[in-house]
């Protein structure tokens, strides 16, 4: 007999294990590694989904004791591999979550079975033998015609509805019964012919002929009679309507086909086929790496580190050739929805059917047949967000990361993966290079490289002969002494009058990154920050105060500014809509478009909003970091970033990196053709570093600025943070976990090896209903900080009430 090892499809701690199940004698062909199955689960033998991880000859549990596999899903196909479930299990464990969490982030989406519960009446009963919500449950379902959704008694109902209905289930008044609801998004195409073996067929010909009142059906078989199978969109076209075929086909004169078809998500008549670049002389070496590494058993990841306009894209489509020529498949990931269309373009026009896209706003069916086609070696390029990197191609030669600076990277929602990570992960297992590209990595990405854990490929130069753009700095605290207090410089208002009159177009950047307000003057420029951490506090406008979300330390409002005693002291929090409308006030005669989340919700907002813009459909763009990398506009030669300083003070120590990246990143989108392009950096500290190296766009310099800051903190690279946030309805019973925990890390830190910091509020303090603490824990190495945090953290849940959750996170880019 065979046994299948099986985690269940739920995310309960509780049954994050691996149950054993008799494989059923008409399953053992079906019943694979990877498959998905329904199981009998519970006391109740409630049928759920799980999947099968493994198979044996063998259990440590009794076969007598043991159920039997229910069903299998996907007609045995499987929809994990062996490497996906390997990844699986190490993203469990580098995540801090469940299993069955990190296969729910692997799967594909929309295929998952839903249960219904459902309640139906099987007796007459006299009311007076029952309880008031007894006779409220059974007049409902009489109400809803005897048989109700479960959920939809609840709803009506309310609480206490559960409890009543077990009662009359007991009393065999009503029934309970579980559906499973099963969705696989499959499209099929319906072909209708004629079913020439029917004793039928010739008769119903002949009545057609006869009778007035049959003219679709005569119309229908001389249709059929001429051009054979038809699709039933085809028999429409003609004028003939569903009922003849309805009828024709429930006698069986008629018979239907159906067959699966695949949604495309572009047409291939959209694009012109393009040729590859001859590579400049960098190019050339860069690619003659990456083909060496290609050839390698053993493959170092390779980082290529190019300025904006270097050719980055022109270097992966080539190596994606030699991929594809060697048999093998190829995944990019591009950090935003909004960079897709135009990596789409340029991947298709090289490609063509061969390449496929995937991300959150295609329709659940689209999402589904790219993942169909990919298993079916349909396509051998996929493109997309993180979520791409669990296509199932079975022969990946190639990762391509881009833009592998951007936060976008690491999921907000758990499993909280970095897919820089988990593509590193991924390309170890299947022996894939793995490329990363930026214009402005981030320091610990670069420091590997330097050292060597990562190949660097460099360019240096924009291809085409472009420059790179002028960048100049704006001080807007001078801008406020001699009057002007608009967002606009009067340096900017200039130039884009004159960009206005010569018809070329400007993009207005908000350097916006997060939530926090940060306290800064407006005078000097001086921003209030926390002197343990060096990190800016964060304003709290209920309590008046300023806090710093590492340490908790709090200071108190200020009045006046600290350095130079000004009284003009500002809480920032500039958005788009207010920059769009001070700009329309400035620029009554221009056309501006504004690309913010809030005008991107619907699906393909943000292609439009792009392609209008591109098209010169408009003299302005307005908009946040999703215009700020990766897009062509050949006519854009100028460029202002407002507030250049608001992203340097989110109070993260990663806000000097940012700051830089984004500066360098929207600069880059000015001067991109045979014009230099300018660019002005509006700010209120003109003299701090990273914007200073930013405007020279130099990289080496502001690494070499900022490393020796985080080495004296003890920051990434030099050191590890683990940041435990607690949580729970309750804010008494939230706090005291919190209180606890923090003296569970002191009194297992005897050593002072740790850095702890908190608990303090968090910065979101409560977040849909429930009051969260968070504690900081700093240490040196992974090896020395995880173990002792998990060690701490079970004995913190041992003394927290029940519903106190922990959510941990290791290296957190923001502290929320």
């Amino acid at each position: 007999m065979k046994f299948a090892r099986v985690i269940v499809g739920m995310n309960s701690p509780e049954t994050d294990r691996v149950f054993d199940y008799r494989v059923p004698e008409k399953f053992e062909d079906l019943a694979l590694q990877g498959v998905r199955v329904i199981v009998p689960f519970g006391r109740r033998n409630t049928k759920t989904e799980g999947y099968i991880l493994s198979l044996s000859n063998d259990s440590e549990v009794p076969a007598e004791k043991l159920k039997d596999l229910a069903d299998i899903l996907d007609d045995g196909r499987p929809i994990f591999s062996s490497t996906m479930l390997i990844l699986a299990q190490w993203m469990k464990e580098r995540y801090f979550c469940t299993l069955n969490q990190c296969l729910q982030a692997i799967m594909p989406t929309g295929i998952r079975t839903k249960s219904t519960w459902y309640v139906s009446k099987m007796v007459q009963v006299e009311e007076s033998k029952c309880s008031d919500g007894e006779r409220a449950v059974l007049e409902a379902l009489e109400d809803f015609g005897g048989t109700a959704e479960l959920a939809e008694l609840e709803k009506a109902l309310g609480s206490g509805t559960k409890k009543t209905i077990l009662q009359l289930q007991k009393k065999k008044i009503i029934v309970v019964k579980q559906k499973l609801l099963r969705s696989d998004y499959k499209k099929e195409k319906r072909y209708i012919g004629i079913n020439f073996n029917s004793s039928l067929l010739e008769n119903a010909k002949i009545k057609a002929e006869k009778e007035k009142r049959l003219v679709g059906q005569k119309k229908l078989f001389d249709l059929l009679m001429e051009k054979g199978e038809c699709t039933i969109e085809e028999i429409r076209s003609f004028g003939i309507t569903d009922s003849p075929i309805k009828t024709l086909l429930a006698k069986g004169i008629l018979q239907e086909r159906r067959e699966e078809t695949r949604r495309a998500v572009f047409s291939l008549e959209d694009y012109e086929i393009t040729q590859p670049f001859l590579p400049t002389s960098e190019q050339a070496k860069a690619l003659k790496e990456i083909e060496t590494q290609l050839l390698q058993k053993k493959k170092k990841p390779l980082l290529l580190h190019g300025i904006t306009g270097s050719g980055k894209t022109e270097i992966y489509m080539q190596s994606i050739a030699k991929t594809l020529a060697m048999g093998k498949q190829a995944v990019v990931l591009v950090p935003e929805i909004s960079l897709t269309p135009q990596t789409m373009e340029r991947f298709i026009s090289r490609f063509g059917d061969a390449v496929s896209v995937t991300h959150s706003r295609l329709s659940p069916g689209e999402r589904l047949d790219q993942w169909r086609k990919a298993r079916d070696g349909e396509i051998s390029v996929i493109i997309g967000p993180r979520s791409a990197l669990f296509m199932p191609f079975s022969n990946l030669g190639m990762v391509i990361i881009d833009e592998v600076h951007e936060n976008s990277y690491v999921s907000d929602i758990t499993p909280k993966y970095d897919a820089r990570e988990v593509a590193k992960k991924l390309a170890h297992e299947t022996g894939a290079l793995l490329i990363m590209g930026s214009a402005t990595p981030a320091l610990v990405t670069y420091h590997r490289a330097i050292r060597g854990e990562y190949g660097l490929l460099e360019l240096k130069e924009r291809t085409g002969g472009g420059f790179l753009p002028q960048m100049h700095i704006i001080d807007m605290c001078q801008e406020l002494q001699e009057g002007n207090r608009s967002a606009f410089s009067r340096t900017l208002q200039d130039e884009m009058r004159i960009n206005l009159e010569k018809g070329e177009q400007s993009i207005l950047f908000l350097n916006r990154r997060g939530f926090a307000t940060f306290v800064s003057c407006r005078s000097c420029g001086h921003v209030m920050r926390c002197p343990e951490c060096n990190i800016s506090y964060t304003y709290h406008a209920k309590e008046e105060i300023l806090m710093c979300h590492y340490c908790g330390k709090t200071a108190e409002n200020p009045k006046v500014c600290p350095v130079c005693s000004s009284k003009f002291i500002r809480y920032f929090g500039t958005g788009t809509q207010k920059i769009e409308d001070e700009a329309r006030r400035l620029f009554p005669e221009a056309r501006i478009l504004r690309m913010d989340l809030d005008t991107t919700m619907r699906k393909d907002s943000h292609t439009k909003i792009l392609e209008a813009f591109r098209k010169g459909e408009a003299d302005i763009l307005v908009g946040t970091q999703m215009i700020a990398k990766g897009h062509d506009f050949p006519n854009v030669t100028l460029v202002g970033i407002m507030a250049a300083d608001s992203s340097l003070n989110t109070g993260n120590f990663y806000a000097s990196e940012n700051t830089f990246q984004l500066i360098t990143q929207a600069g880059g989108r000015a001067g991109r053709a045979d014009d230099t392009g300018r660019v002005y950096i509006q700010t209120y500290q003109p003299k701090h570093y990273c914007i200073t190296h930013a405007a020279k766009q130099d990289y080496k310099g502001f690494y070499e600025e900022e490393i020796l800051l985080r080495e004296m903190m003890g920051y990434p690279p030099f050191g590890v943070f683990f940041s435990v946030v607690i949580s729970g309805g309750n804010e008494k019973e939230t706090i005291l976990a919190s209180d606890g925990f923090g003296e569970i890390l002191q009194e297992e830190n005897k050593d002072g090896r740790f850095f702890i910091m908190g608990p303090v509020p968090a910065t979101l303090s409560k977040f849909r209903g429930e009051f969260r603490q968070r504690i900081l824990i700093q240490g040196t190495t992974e090896e020395s900080l995880v173990p002792y945090v998990l060690r701490c953290v079970e004995k913190g849940k041992k003394i927290a009430k029940k519903e106190i959750r922990f959510n941990l996170t290791l290296n957190p880019l923001n502290i929320v």
